[in-house]
């Protein structure tokens, strides 16, 4: 048995090739990722180390121990830096400021939006840099500048750069000197940077104070690690937390693998998305493959093989294919991900030298996975080959396909019950369990319509090739794909699959977009807003004095600013709101005043929505404690009005009195209402002439403001789009296998109608048309799913602000083009075999 299952795979290389690629795919995707974040958690490791190469043990500021802190962090004061320095034991001290600033380019704008710039002081042990040009900053209004800022902000030696935080104002620099890293590289993690002196860094960072985010020392020789922790732990109190340099090494080891956690799970979702439509494609291959064989398996029984013999030679031979696959696809994987992680590093962490790792378990969960899903893809048509029984090998006639009803009705029960569960859940019929049973429901629905796919084939197939039945080769093609419900349904389930998860991730992302860009429009007010990039690390600021300037624009109705903070409000993070006009500033973005009065707001009164007030447990005079980011001290403040619940409006309001304690003491947002009639370029214009001096900042119409609140969105939105191309690339190879399977199994067909004066050309078309209408089959029934799953998350999520259902439409018009042209590449290979078949050879063929 084991010979003839060998020999049998020898002569069907082609057919178990097509069949191994999605094997091949998916493990590749598995071990790619497995290595690709291994690969660059290491570099990243080391990189992280050269930081402070020579120290010995880190005083770093104290841990924030809220949201509040970490937003406005305290330093390790100067005092206590001197009292380390003085310490017994200790060698050598190096403090080190850094933060993330602004820095603009000679474009105007914010340098590193997406990748931060940070700013550090020149340190000794901090981290090694190299100066390639010019020399280190000497005076408070000098700066040197990694090679990679030059690159990025089109400044040099001798330009001048504006450079703030949010605990600072914009001051001009003069670059007097540009560095690198060891190892030529041109930044240390991917970002830019900024080095001043010691002071001017502390401006930046600490609004002037004599603080240090962090300080290294050096052990003198003869002291131990232990005995100095020990005796800076007395030193440095309540103002620092003394750490060795393996523990802070350990935990930016862990950041480091959150981070590559996100790209690893994004390749894995690739992998298995590759595994799991395989599965669909082996089954169908072997299920092809069995039937072709009916009377070879028929005969083995005839003389004397088991059923578990022709079990187990069907098993050896997924086996045989997905061990080789498998193998493949591991090496492949490692290569790749190797390759990507080279060009991770030199694009994300600037640097030639990356340290390539290939964990054990990146090769054993590749193969794992590839045999364990051809195995397993194989078992049923290995059951099924083995009932078959000795009495076939004297039939002449083929045996036809087994009835569907039971798996129909099997399909649709299980399609109902989940129906239910997510009716009760939606309508929250189903106590603490509302979430969880439409989770239930919704992955029942969709195995369900999966397992009904069969009996809407025939239907939906015939309605589809109606399309191209004007035509005898189009009418062949229809009923070729009709013809197999089985067949058809299994191959379109490759694609149905992929089409289904994207088009309900992308309904249910363009059903958010909408939500906001709906609840936007109907509740703002405003015409125009001033701001930055929304997603600048530090978030742009701007000059308080400019909106005076913005009230006298002409065409100007109402102009109200925004300064944004999050406080601790009787020891929970709340987000507080203030601006130099309340009232116009609620108005603006739709909010109204339920209670009390905010236009006569005093400096011990608060304002906040009514959501707030019940999640906080206050009412109208009550009492609350208020610190905020920046605050030295705790502040009692009585509640003064309620605001109606509104997302816009949403939080707490105080006076400006406090803005100078928030974490961004500036205004970030500055919203207008343009007057009625009035000409809306003509006052972008005038906008423009005022903020030409704040060139981070610009000004933005609804539509372009709404671009950047959502551009997350987007980019989710492009993420899945990638899985889908995963997914037709599969769905081609899977399409590719059955048509060719089925010109094989109808030769005979082929030559005879050939004989009877059919063209090589109508042959083609005929394939092609039987190709096309498989493909969109697939796509028809995934849009059909996955907009159904959509609508069912959306209406799930309606508590959470997602209100509007969305269809993609563009999107959905793309999947169908995609479905369309998967039919037209994946009928090339078979309908140039089946124009090729021999006439005489054909008819004569058993």
């Amino acid at each position: 048995m084991l010979r003839a299952t060998l020999k049998g795979m020898a002569a069907r290389k082609a057919r178990l090739t097509l069949t191994g690629i999605a094997v091949v795919l998916g493990t590749a995707f598995i071990a790619a990722a497995l290595v690709l974040t291994a690969s660059i958690e290491s570099t990243v490791n080391e990189l992280s180390e050269e930081r402070y190469a020579e120290a010995d043990i880190l005083v770093q500021a104290p841990e924030p121990e809220n949201v509040s802190e970490q937003l406005a962090p305290a330093g390790v004061p100067g005092e206590t830096v001197a009292a380390v320095a003085a310490t017994d034991g200790v060698a050598a001290v190096a403090g080190t400021v850094t933060d993330v600033v602004n820095a603009i380019g000679d474009d105007g704008k914010i340098v590193g939006v997406l990748s931060p710039t940070m700013a550090v002081n020149w340190g000794e042990m901090s981290a090694a840099r190299e100066l390639r040009e010019g020399r280190a900053p000497e005076s408070d209004d000098e700066a040197a500048v990694s090679a990679k800022f030059v690159a990025d902000s089109g400044l040099d030696v001798g330009d001048t750069v504006t450079a703030y935080t949010t605990a600072s104002e914009k001051t001009e620099y003069t670059i007097v000197g540009v560095y690198g890293y060891p190892g030529g590289r041109d930044s240390l993690s991917g970002g830019t940077e900024l080095a001043f002196t010691t002071t001017a860094a502390q401006r930046l960072v600490y609004g002037g104070q004599d603080a240090y985010t962090a300080v290294a020392v050096e052990a003198a020789v003869g002291t131990t690690e232990a005995e100095l922790i020990d005796r800076l732990a007395e030193v440095v109190g309540e103002h620092g937390q003394v750490r060795t340099k393996s523990e802070v090494t350990e935990e930016t080891e862990h950041q480091t693998a959150e981070m590559t956690g996100l790209i690893g799970n994004f390749l894995l979702g690739f992998g298995a998305v590759a595994a799991f439509v395989a599965v669909f494609i082996i089954a169908n291959t072997f299920s092809i493959v069995i039937a072709g064989r009916l009377k070879e398996v028929a005969m083995m029984r005839a003389i004397g093989a088991g059923r578990g013999q022709i079990t187990g030679s069907v098993l050896i031979e997924a086996l045989t294919l997905g061990t080789a696959a498998s193998l493949l696809g591991a090496a492949l994987g490692v290569i790749g991900g190797l390759g990507v992680a080279r060009a991770a590093s030199s694009a994300f962490f600037d640097t030639a030298e990356i340290t390539t790792v290939v964990p054990a378990g990146s090769v054993i969960a590749a193969l794992a996975v590839g045999i364990g899903v051809t195995v397993l893809s194989a078992l049923v048509p290995a059951l099924r080959a083995s009932r078959i029984p000795p009495i076939e090998a004297l039939r002449d006639a083929a045996k036809a396909d087994k009835p569907i009803t039971g798996i129909t009705v099997a399909a649709s029960t299980l399609t109902a019950a989940g129906a239910a569960l997510i009716t009760l859940g939606l309508t929250e019929r189903l106590g603490e369990q509302n979430l969880a049973g439409a989770a239930v429901g919704v992955g029942a629905v969709f195995i369900g319509m999966t397992l009904l796919t069969p009996w809407l084939s025939r239907p939906l197939v015939n309605l589809i090739g109606l399309s191209w039945s004007w035509s005898f080769s189009g009418r062949l093609g229809r009923r070729n794909a009709a013809r197999n419900p089985r067949r058809t349904a299994v191959t379109a389930d490759a694609l149905m699959i992929g089409i289904a998860l994207v088009t309900a991730t992308a309904t249910v992302l363009t059903s958010a977009k909408a939500s906001l860009e709906d609840y936007f429009s109907d509740n703002v007010q405003a015409e125009l807003f001033v701001t930055g990039p929304l997603t600048a690390a530090v978030q742009a600021s701007f000059d308080p004095a400019i909106m005076d300037q913005l009230r006298a624009v002409e065409g100007v109705e109402a102009v109200a600013d925004s300064y944004y903070d999050i406080a601790m409000i009787d020891g929970a993070e709340r987000h507080v709101t203030t601006g130099s006009d309340l009232d116009g500033l609620i108005a603006l973005f739709g909010g109204t005043v339920a209670e009390g009065s905010v236009s006569d707001l005093r400096e011990d009164e608060i304002a906040l929505d009514a959501a707030s007030a019940e999640s906080a447990g206050v009412g109208m005079g009550d009492t609350v404690t208020v610190l905020f980011s920046r605050g030295e001290q705790a502040r009692e403040f009585t509640v003064a009005a309620i605001l109606s619940d509104n997302d816009n409006t949403g939080g707490w309001y105080v006076t400006q009195t406090y803005a100078e304690e928030f974490y961004t003491p500036k205004p970030t947002l500055a919203i207008i209402d343009v007057a009625d009639g009035a000409d809306i370029a003509a006052v972008t214009a005038g906008i423009e002439t005022v903020i030409a001096a704040e060139p981070e900042i610009g000004v933005h119409n609804h539509d372009e403001y709404l671009a950047q609140v959502t551009v997350l969105f987007d980019f989710a939105i492009i993420a899945i789009q990638l899985l889908l191309g995963l997914a037709i690339v599969v769905a081609v190879i899977g399409v590719v296998n059955t048509l060719v399977l089925s010109v094989l199994e109808r030769t005979r067909e082929l030559g005879m109608l050939r004989a009877i004066g059919m063209t090589k050309g109508q042959t083609i078309r005929m394939v092609t048309a039987e190709s096309v209408t498989i493909a969109v089959f697939g796509a028809l029934l995934g849009i059909g799913v996955g907009l159904g799953l959509g609508w069912a998350l959306q209406q799930a999520l309606r508590d959470e602000g997602v209100e509007v259902f969305a269809v993609p439409t563009e999107m959905i018009i793309g999947y169908l083009a995609a479905a369309v042209l998967v039919g037209l590449l994946a009928a090339i290979a078979p309908a140039a075999r089946a124009a090729k078949v021999d006439i005489l050879g054909a008819v004569a063929y058993e």
